[in-house]
């Protein structure tokens, strides 16, 4: 009797340990996706205020998945092999959209979008240069690339505020702060062009970084008079600021 009771744990023992090696690489890349939408939510909305693009390159790997389900036995087998292929063009098209990637985040280095997009290209690259070849059994799942992407993905968001060196919301209400302003309370965004909507001729003038991205503006109380003012998330200064009272399209914005 104990001599079958063994045999059935050591049955258990080898499904369990089974189980893990079919899906447990699966289930990670599952996780780490759903931390990716997390931060992503996280950096987007809580910190910046949906000031910096959400990226929709974050919506492809589902579309993927689906487009995998769809397919019969031999059809996943063949959108396996394309996904682990290493053949020369896979490597060109991965050159191409990481150049491209890097060129265009060089160029708008505060767009959560395409430092997302490059890291889809860098974990692509990554993994076939030297991660399948480096990792025990690596090689022959869709899954393991994924895991890589997401794991640097999930970096890059994270690390976006220190990368970019963005002022957060909260850091450019610490900000206002320090300057003497009271009773200050973040109401809306707005465009470079919005500020020439807002202030007309007396517009601001702005640095390269500035014109990159948006703007916070904030409800104010300075020396007892009602402002609204308008900070830079990417250099941190007060762009410009005036009365409510004098400024009817800052006014409504604010009490919109």
């Amino acid at each position: 009797m104990s001599g079958y009771l063994l045999k059935r744990r050591q049955v258990a023992m080898q499904e369990k340990t089974s189980f893990w090696q079919r899906y447990g690489l699966m289930i990670l890349t599952i996780i780490l996706y759903g931390l990716d939408l997390g931060a992503i939510l996280f950096v987007s909305q809580q910190l910046y205020k949906n000031i910096v693009e959400v990226t929709t390159f974050a919506a492809l790997p589902p579309v993927f998945f689906v487009l995998w389900l769809l397919r019969g036995k031999a059809g996943k087998e063949n959108y396996r092999q394309d996904w682990l292929k290493t053949g020369a063009l896979s490597w060109i098209m991965t050159i191409i959209l990481f150049i491209v990637g890097l060129s265009v985040w060089l160029a708008m280095p505060y767009s959560l979008a395409w430092s997302y997009a490059l890291m889809m290209a860098l974990g692509y690259f990554l993994y076939h240069s030297c991660l399948r070849k480096w990792i025990p059994g690596w090689g022959q799942r869709i899954s393991e690339l994924f895991v890589c992407i997401f794991t640097l993905e999930l970096a890059a968001v994270l690390l976006f505020p220190i990368i970019t060196g963005m002022k957060t919301v909260n850091q450019a209400e610490a900000i206002l702060t320090r300057q003497g302003y009271e009773e200050i309370h973040y109401a809306v965004n707005t465009s470079p062009s919005g500020l020439e909507l807002i202030f007309k001729d007396d517009a601001p003038e702005l640095t390269r970084s500035e014109k990159k991205t948006g703007f916070y503006v904030f409800s104010a109380v300075d020396q007892g008079e009602e402002i609204g003012v308008v900070v830079s998330p990417a250099s941190g200064r007060i762009v410009r600021q005036a009365s409510l009272s004098d400024n009817l399209v800052l006014n409504l914005m604010i009490h919109q």
